[in-house]
C-alpha cells in the first residue's frame, strides 16, 4: 500500500499491470517511460532471472493533482505473465494500490485471459482484498491483429461488472495513457475515500501539513511529465493530463515494402492535430562485413 514521505511530501502510490504472458504489459510500461520528461522519472529497473522478469519505474507527474498538499509519485510495476511464476507475481502484487489488467483481444487467448485474470483474484483474496472493490481497469490491447474479439464478447468474458475498459495498440502507444490516466484516477480518489487501506493517515498528513513552515519560493514553471502535455493546475479530477491524453502522439505504420535493394517503412506522426511522415529505411548490402550489411536511417516525406 502507499508510502508517505513527510520529508519530501509525496505519497507513493503502487500500480501494476497484470495480465497473460505476452499481452503487452512490458509494452506499456516501456511506452509510458518514454513519454515522460526525464526530470520527472526514476529509472527503468529490470529485474531478471533465468526465467522470468519484473519491470519496475517511478515517476512524479505533476498533473495528477495532489491530496492535502502532498504529492502522488506513481510507481509502475509489471509481473511474470505466466501463472507458473506465481510466487513472483503474489510478490510484485504485495502493497499495490491498483491494478491494469492487460487483455490480449485474440480470439485464442481467451482462455489465457480468464485464467489469469481468475489467477489475480485468488491473489488478492489471499491477501484479504476484494477485487471487486479495488482500483482496477482491463486495457483490450492488440486492437489492431485480425481474429480479435469484439468489445462486446470481451466485457461479456471479463468485465461483467463493467468497470473502465479501454481498447488498446500498446505497440503504437493508443489507450495505453488513457488506461493509465483512469486508474490514476481511481487511485487518488480511493486514496482520500478510504487513506487507512492504503496504509496512512489524512488526519496525520493534515497534522504535518499544518505544523510545516513553508519558506516563499520564486515561481518555477515545471517540466510537464508528457510530451507536449499542457500545464494546468493540478486537480483530483485530473482534467488536464486527460486532455493532454487526447492530445497526445499518435504513430500510424503504412505498409513495408522493398525499392532499391533498402527496405522502406513508411509511418505517420500525429501531433497536436499536426500529421508529419517519415520512412524508416534498411538499406541493404549482402557483399558487405556483417557489421556493415544494414544501415538505417529515418527520412522525411513532403506530402
Amino acid at each position: 500500500m502507499a508510502l508517505v514521505n513527510h520529508t519530501t511530501r509525496e505519497i507513493n502510490a503502487k500500480i501494476v499491470y497484470y495480465g497473460p504472458g505476452l499481452c503487452g504489459k512490458t509494452t506499456n510500461i516501456h511506452m509510458i517511460y518514454h513519454r515522460i520528461a526525464p526530470t520527472q522519472r526514476g529509472k527503468l529497473i529490470s529485474l531478471a532471472t533465468e526465467t522470468d522478469r519484473t519491470l519496475f519505474f517511478d515517476f512524479l507527474p505533476v498533473e495528477l493533482g495532489t491530496i492535502k498538499n502532498y504529492k502522488v509519485r506513481f510507481h509502475l510495476y509489471t509481473v511474470p505473465g505466466q501463472v507458473f511464476y506465481n510466487a513472483t507475481r503474489k510478490l510484485v502484487l504485495k502493497g499495490a494500490d491498483g491494478v491494469i489488467f492487460v487483455a490480449d483481444s485474440q480470439r485464442a487467448m481467451l482462455d489465457a485471459n480468464l485464467e489469469s485474470l481468475a489467477n489475480l483474484r485468488d491473489n488478492f483474496s489471499d491477501m484479504g482484498i476484494d477485487l471487486s472493490d479495488f482500483p482496477m481497469v482491463l486495457q483490450y490491447n492488440k486492437r489492431d491483429l485480425p481474429d480479435v474479439l469484439s468489445v462486446d464478447e470481451l466485457n461479456t468474458a471479463l468485465n461483467p461488472r463493467l468497470i473502465p475498459s479501454y481498447e488498446a495498440i500498446a505497440m503504437t502507444g493508443e489507450g495505453v495513457l488513457k488506461t493509465f490516466t483512469s486508474v490514476s484516477k481511481q487511485v487518488l480518489q480511493d486514496m482520500q475515500k478510504h487513506p487507512e487501506r492504503h496504509n496512512f493517515s489524512i488526519g496525520d498528513i493534515v497534522s504535518r501539513a499544518d505544523k510545516a513552515v513553508v519558506e516563499p519560493l520564486d515561481p518555477v514553471q515545471p517540466e510537464p511529465s508528457l510530451a507536449d502535455s499542457a500545464m494546468a493546475e493540478a486537480k483530483p479530477a485530473m482534467a488536464a493530463l486527460d486532455e493532454a491524453v487526447e492530445a497526445g502522439m499518435k504513430v500510424h505504420l503504412g505498409q513495408p515494402h522493398m525499392e532499391d535493394s533498402q527496405i522502406i517503412l513508411p509511418f505517420e506522426v500525429v501531433t497536436d492535430g499536426k500529421e508529419d511522415q517519415f520512412q524508416l529505411r534498411v538499406m541493404i548490402d549482402m557483399d558487405a562485413p556483417l557489421a556493415k550489411r544494414f544501415k538505417v536511417f529515418v527520412k522525411g516525406v513532403k506530402k
